[in-house]
This record gives structure tokens, sequence and C-alpha cells, in this order.
């Protein structure tokens, strides 16, 4: 059985009800979020047990549903109505994916998630990153970092992240953390502009972390960059969570962690030598942020629709890029490398 969440705007709705319409075509079983506004069988996804989810929407959307999930391990399936990281399928090929599900070529693939505990041992879990900041902009956070149960260091700092490898290309890296490929069993501390100039850390994902001596003008957790709980006392404890996020994988080529290292490889400049910069941009944004419609590139490079469109059609003569219909929309076509 299919358990369908949607992200609640026109577009990612009416991916939604195309899936549910596939679905009932392949006269598959399927319930539908009860926060989903479109028609059907609705529960919340404690009261079922379904094989799969299938989220329509983007990357907040899929970190909300792990986090809603909880302790169960259910196999998700990222379908984006928008730009997004962590999706395995998009409007142009759902239905392919799911009948490689129905046919059971898959595979599940596990990426850690983090927990912290706080408040009164009250547990939130994350998949990308878990952040300590004051909630007063431009103040610091004064803090005591503790490796299980061993003081590692005291720090004024604007922040301090802790990052799984899935959330390393994230905030993290913005803080110039470290990026960590495929998933390897560790976990990644990166200070926000330290005083004391500490910088990031490397440890094992075994490893208790807690922060102890917490001081800031009404100091913030902020799990995947999304919710954010006061923090009513003076210390927080982290740690690998019991529950991984379980992704289906089809294959390498839509991999998240091939996903992940496009963001790590360095432009190439032969391929576009000849070509203008507005083109060389495009076509770098479509290297780094993979399938896109012509509307999402004017908004992501700022160029003009025209020497976007122009961007385009030289890409293409180049056979540099593809395209393909957008099923949202068939006056879009979706582009990429």
């Amino acid at each position: 059985m299919y358990f369908i969440v949607s992200k609640d705007d026109i577009n990612s709705l009416e991916l939604a009800k195309k899936v549910v319409s596939y679905l009932k075509e392949k006269k598959l079983e399927y319930v539908i979020d009860k926060n989903t506004k479109i028609p059907g069988n609705k529960k919340v996804i404690n009261e079922v047990s379904p094989d799969f989810i299938l989220v329509a929407g983007d990357d907040n959307l899929i970190l909300r549903t792990f986090r809603d999930i909880g302790k169960k391990q259910i196999p998700l399936l990222g379908i984006a109505s928008e730009q997004s990281f962590l999706s395995q399928s998009d409007a142009a090929n759902f239905q392919e994916s799911i009948n490689l599900i129905e046919r059971k070529k898959y595979d599940i693939f596990k990426r850690a998630r983090i927990v912290a505990s706080f408040n009164d041992r009250q547990k939130y879990p994350a998949l990308n990153d878990i952040g300590l900041f004051s909630s007063k902009s431009a103040s610091l956070l004064r803090y005591t970092l503790n490796l299980n149960n061993e003081k590692l260091w005291k720090d004024n700092a604007d922040g301090l992240i802790i990052s799984t490898p899935t959330g390393s290309t994230g905030y993290s890296f913005s803080a110039h953390g470290p990026i960590i490929l495929d998933e390897p069993e560790i976990l990644s501390i990166t200070p926000v502009s330290s005083i004391e100039k500490k910088s990031s850390v490397i440890i094992s994902n075994k490893t208790k972390i807690t922060i102890t001596d917490v001081q800031a003008i009404s100091p913030v957790i902020i799990m995947d960059g999304d919710i954010r709980i006061p923090l009513k006392s003076d210390m927080v404890e982290i740690e690998k969570s019991k529950y991984d996020a379980c992704f289906i994988q089809f294959s390498k080529d839509y991999a998240i962690e091939d996903k992940l290292k496009k963001r790590t490889v360095s432009f190439t400049p032969s391929r576009t030598k000849n070509l203008p910069p507005s083109a060389k941009l495009v076509y770098k944004i479509l290297s780094y942020e993979d399938n896109l419609t012509q509307k999402e590139i004017v908004n992501i490079s700022y160029l003009p629709e025209r020497t976007v469109r122009y961007a385009l059609e030289l890409l293409l003569k180049k056979r540099l890029i593809t395209q393909q219909p957008y099923l949202n929309d068939a006056r879009q076509t979706v582009y990429g490398v």
C-alpha cells in the first residue's frame, strides 16, 4: 500500500492527483495523508502501515515526512514538483518509478538521522542537521562542547551545527563545514563564526555529543532548518538515531550520492568553451541543480527570460543538455544535463 503526501501548493497538489489517478489505473492500494488537500481515502500516518510513502513536493516536505513517521522505517520516494535534491523522481517519470517499485526493481538506501534531547529529555529527530543559535541576531552563543562526556572546547560563536552526511552540503557547508560523500558512519560539528577560531571536526556517529553551559539570548534549537524549539535548559544531548531514513533508490544515475557529488565537482569549461557567458551559467546551474524548467532557471540565474531561452537553444543545439515534457504543465519543458 502507498501513502501519499503532498505539499500545499497548486503544482504539488496537481502532481499528487496525477499520482492517485495512476495508482487507480494500475489498481494499486493507496491512502492519502489527512492534511493533503485532494479527495480520497484519508488517514494520518500513525493509523496505517504502508509499504511505501510517495511525497509530491520538495526537500522540506521530505524532511518533515521523515520527522512525522518517527520510528517507522518506511521506504520513501520523493516526487519533485519543484527543485528538489532528495527526490528520486519527478512529474516526468513518476509512472516509471511506480512501475519499478511494483516490479521490485529498486534498492533501499538508508541514511543516518540524528536526534536531540533537551527540555526535560524530549527528543527531536533530524535528517540533515541540528543547530544551536541565539534567537536574537548578531548576538553570541557561549557553550561547552563535550564528546563522550569529555570536554573538547569552550567557544563563543554565532552558532553550532551538527550535521549528518546528508546535510553536509546544506547549512553546514555554507558555514565552511566539510562535505561528506556517500554514507560513512560519521557526523560533522561546525561552529558558525567562532570567535575562538574553532574549526569543524569529524566524529564517529557512535559518539555522544553533549553541549553544556549554554549562554545566549533566548537560545533556540533548529532541526533541519525548519523546526525551531526554544531551549529552556543549559544542556543539549545529540546522538545518532536508532531509526534511519529509508530512501527508494533505482540506479546510481538517480542516486542521492551522485547529486551530492555534483555539488563538489569543479566546472569543466572545455565543453562550453565557445559559448556566451549566459549559456555557460545556465549549463553550470543545470549541472549543479539537476532538472529545471525555464522559469526555474530564470529565478535562479536572475537572467532575462529571453537570454535564458537563447542559452537553452544553444545548449540543445550542441547536445549539452536534454529536454522532456513537464507533466504538470504542458506549456513548460524540463531541462537537464
